[in-house]
């Protein structure tokens, strides 16, 4: 319901980042940042707004106050599905603002594969000189699981680049720059028939694990795959093994289940595979933006409005 909010809470990462900016938006309230999940356990029954990346689960049943858990990226499947969080609390993420930058920085891992680029380092390195021949995009087809905001960003790139673009779809309807949406039961259609592979969608029930051995196996030879999505798509072993066995021509994976990746992970060594450590979507004023999201989201929230990015509990995003 509206009504002033006093006190907004966040954990330390983002808070001392937001710290500036809300006391510019809100001179008269206060920002208590929180260093230690105990202290968000202890504290929890007079919060009424909340920004957390991974707000810490089993203390829900206690936030007879909670309004509103703002997310700082797009994804949030660090908290839901969570039953037991009050069917009142309303969830927004961030999702739009770091758009052109996931398109970008996917762009630029496409090329870096294409054109082998890691190879040219790592000669460099090593001050070996030995010519090699890269893939040529113009004409080639790239696979976008997940025609969102971002998936289509990164169509309209490509389309630019010459390739073709297919791709998938909750909705299945057609869109600019891409050349044939299929729904997400065509997954295996669109790895089949893809010189590039970019994952691009939501961490949900429907998608955990979705890529497994078997659709890994479905793919092209020598193809191509990108993962800037959420490592929890995809099952890592399978990948790192499928590379290896040079079934794949190359990987760039931004996104981990675990992370930081563990040093045993086999992607660390696996053949022809680029890993980044979850920077897709980062600028160094990526924090201000999320600021924008949230004071609005802070304002709307006490007028009884819309609030931006709200978040469907039933999809997952």
């Amino acid at each position: 319901m509206p009504g002033t909010i006093h006190t907004v809470h966040a954990f330390h990462a983002f808070g001392e980042a937001l710290r500036d900016g809300f006391s510019t938006a809100f001179p008269e309230r206060e920002l208590v940042v929180w260093e230690e999940p105990e202290a968000f356990a202890r504290g929890i029954d007079g919060v009424e707004v909340l920004l957390a990346l991974r707000p810490p689960r089993g203390h829900w049943d206690r936030a007879r106050r909670l309004r509103l858990i703002q997310m700082p990226g797009a994804g949030v499947d660090s908290l839901l599905p969570e039953p037991n969080l009050p069917a009142s609390v309303r969830i927004a993420n961030a999702r739009g603002i770091h758009e052109p930058e996931m398109a970008e920085f996917t762009l630029a891992l496409i090329l870096a594969l294409a054109k082998r680029i890691p190879r040219a380092a790592a000669q460099q390195a090593r001050r070996d000189w030995k010519m090699y021949a890269g893939l040529r995009l113009d004409g080639a087809t790239v696979g976008i699981l997940g025609l969102g905001a971002i998936g289509h960003s990164v169509a309209r790139r490509c389309k630019a680049l010459g390739m073709r673009v297919i791709g998938t779809r909750r909705s299945g309807e057609p869109l600019d720059s891409v050349d044939c949406v299929l729904g997400p039961e065509a997954t295996r259609q669109v790895l089949e028939q893809a010189d590039v592979v970019v994952v691009v969608l939501p961490l949900t029930p429907e998608t955990q694990g979705l890529l497994d051995a078997g659709m890994l196996a479905a793919m092209k030879p020598r193809a191509l795959f990108i993962n800037v999505a959420r490592g929890g798509i995809v099952d890592e072993p399978a990948l790192a093994r499928a590379l290896d066995e040079g079934r794949l021509g190359g990987a760039a994976v931004d996104v981990f289940e675990q992370e930081p990746l563990p040093e045993g992970s086999p992607l660390w060594s696996a053949r022809n595979t680029l890993v980044t450590p979850h920077v897709a979507g980062l600028t160094r004023d990526y924090m201000s933006r999320v600021g924008d999201v949230f004071f609005e989201n802070i304002r709307r929230l006490e007028r009884g409005e819309s609030l931006l990015n709200e978040v469907d509990r039933g999809r997952g995003y």
